[in-house]
């Protein structure tokens, strides 16, 4: 039979005190694992985290959730926002942040890499090259970069897409993958997008890479999981095995 794992995050959780201005607690129970952060009025990541993390800016992935209060996020290009009570957030490594107003901000971050948030770990390196190059990918594949994609590809790569939809099939050279890639784009209007979740390697050229699909179409939206396993000689992708956490319901989506 299957188990039911169960955590309580105050009871159970790992405490983690920043320098001044707040704490945060992980807690994990089976397959998931959540970081809730509370970050005290005059909280800055670059006077209360960095003697912690030993960096110069955060180097945490965070995909979370603003319970209450409001924080400003500077990355290390000098682009700033702002996000506040129920705003969704993904916001990549590389930057600094700080409460705003007189209200503490209290936060949910469901990252992978929020495991390793305000501690040492924090200043951990890429596990291997195939990793930032994958990295790359998805970052040129959803700013349309046809350039970088085409820098990246073997010219004998072959990319295998599952199920029975219209796009199901084997693509084999750069132009046919980039066709695929183009059409996904065609028919959703451009609104297709693949959000990098958490990347895997092993340091012998696979990386497995999973997911967040989203997409529009006549008017419905789409969001799935899925994943990707690469498979790269060099600096160089020769082979993308696409998986999907919902087969039927993608194709059904792409179909009608």
């Amino acid at each position: 039979m299957p188990e039911v794992f169960i955590s309580n995050l105050d009871r159970d959780g790992e405490r983690r005190a920043f320098k001044d201005h707040g704490s945060a607690r992980l807690g994990a129970a089976g397959g998931v694992s959540l970081l809730k952060a509370s970050f005290e009025p005059g909280w800055r990541w670059s006077k209360d985290v960095a003697p912690l993390a030993g960096t110069t800016s955060c180097q945490v992935r965070h995909l979370g959730y603003i319970v209450s209060g409001r924080m400003g996020i500077v990355m290390d290009d000098g682009t700033e926002t702002e996000v506040g009570p129920g705003d969704l957030f993904d916001c990549p490594a590389g930057h600094d942040a700080w409460t705003i107003g007189d209200e503490p901000c209290v936060a949910i971050d469901v990252s992978s890499d929020a495991t390793r948030y305000a501690t040492r770990g924090g200043a951990a390196a890429e596990p291997d090259r195939a990793i930032e190059i994958v990295r790359r990918g998805y970052a040129a594949f959803n700013s349309a970069d046809v350039d970088g994609l085409m820098s990246l590809f073997s010219q004998d790569v072959v990319q295998h897409v599952p199920g029975n939809g219209p796009f199901a099939g084997t693509y084999k050279g750069p132009e046919a993958v980039l066709g695929y890639y183009g059409k996904l784009a065609e028919m959703t209007a451009g609104t297709f997008r693949a959000h990098l979740v958490d990347l895997h390697g092993d340091g012998a050229g696979h990386v497995t890479a999973v997911h967040l699909i989203s997409a529009e179409k006549n008017g419905e939206s789409r969001v799935s999981r899925g994943s990707i396993l690469f498979t790269l000689v060099g600096d160089k992708v020769t082979d993308l095995l696409e998986l999907r956490g919902d087969i039927a319901g993608d194709d059904a989506f792409f179909s009608d």
